[in-house]
């Protein structure tokens, strides 16, 4: 089926901090880090080489537990925090990808299904280049291919690629043995289950991520 599977990275704040302002809390289990964001470890956090905390989890539930609550659970971070959120449901052909600094969003690229592609704020630099890569790839491809013929969603990637510009992660390349450091299982706390947060549903929501067992 692909990755489905979403995550957050987080500077200016140590992972059991991030944990309780997400409404986590860290288990005694240490997950195999090629699984995160699967059915096996649907929910877990770490410690950065880099600097800084993350946590990943299956389907869009790092969406819920971050902006799925009014106020977003992301203004709770202190104001020296930058986030950045990722969303990848391949099953759906959803990318996204957003920036928060100092407890305030600042820009958001999102890719809903072929054709569709959105963006808000003040975008990185980075962002241009890779976008305009991807659509010198597209229309390349659509010139060569037939009627009715479908190929690759080069904008699909733009999201992914942006972001990782920032935190030097994708979810299907390969890291360093030592890039996670603390890699810990998350389960939420106070009773909170975090499917279903928002009222009505956030838009990750409704394309077939609500489900996360």
């Amino acid at each position: 089926m692909g990755f489905n599977m979403s995550w957050i990275f987080v500077e200016g704040i140590n992972e059991d901090a991030l944990y309780e302002a997400l409404d986590l809390v860290a288990t005694g289990e240490t997950p195999d880090p090629h699984d995160l964001g699967t059915s096996y470890v649907p929910l877990a956090g770490a410690a950065l080489k880099s600097g800084g905390c993350a946590v990943f989890a299956r389907y869009a539930l790092v969406m819920d537990a971050t902006v799925g609550t009014n106020p977003a659970r992301l203004t709770r971070l202190p104001a020296r925090s930058r986030c950045v959120t990722c969303v990848v449901l391949e099953h759906a052909m959803v990318s996204y990808a957003s920036l928060w600094q100092d407890g305030h969003f600042v820009w958001q690229i999102r890719h809903e299904g072929r054709g569709h592609f959105e963006v808000r704020g003040n975008l990185p630099s980075a962002f241009a280049d890779l976008r305009d890569i991807a659509m010198e790839k597209q229309r390349a491809q659509e010139a060569r291919s037939k009627s009715g013929e479908w190929g690759v969603d080069y904008f699909f990637d733009v999201p992914l690629d942006t972001a990782a510009t920032i935190t030097g992660y994708r979810h299907d390349h390969m890291v360093e043995s030592d890039f996670f450091r603390n890699l810990r299982a998350l389960v939420p706390t106070n009773g909170n289950v975090l499917t279903k947060l928002s009222q009505p549903p956030g838009w990750w929501q409704t394309v077939g991520s609500m489900e996360y067992e």
